[in-house]
């Protein structure tokens, strides 16, 4: 369905820029300094590896939209994160992706056994 297709698509980029925003923001302009614990340095890895599977849905839907869900709810689980308007907006483009990538295999299954 391209326009879910599209949708997630523009819901990762949103979202990458939204982090390269932040993480900018952070570097040039930080506010409590440096992170200073691995939990900090976690989070922002796993935020990383998020949109990187955000971004590598645009070509492997179903394997960029795990990766970027796992690395959501672990995200979530180690920085315990309770604000679900932003996790919801961070799940999105991966929830996105996949059910795209659900429709287009179910299609394309059913299309094989009635062809």
């Amino acid at each position: 369905m391209p326009i879910m297709q599209w949708s997630a698509r523009v819901m990762a980029l949103l979202v990458a820029g939204m982090f390269l925003f932040l993480l900018g923001g952070e570097i040039f302009y930080p506010h409590s300094g440096p992170p200073a614990h691995l939990r900090e340095w976690t989070g922002i890895g796993l935020l990383a590896i998020a949109i990187a599977g955000m971004l590598l849905a645009w070509k492997w839907e179903a394997p960029g939209a795990l990766m970027s869900l796992a690395a959501v709810a672990s995200f979530v689980l180690i920085a315990g994160l309770r604000r679900y308007g932003v996790i919801a907006v961070l799940a999105a483009p991966g929830i996105l992706f996949l059910a795209d990538w659900i429709v287009k295999a179910t299609h394309l299954k059913h299309h094989q056994h009635s062809g």
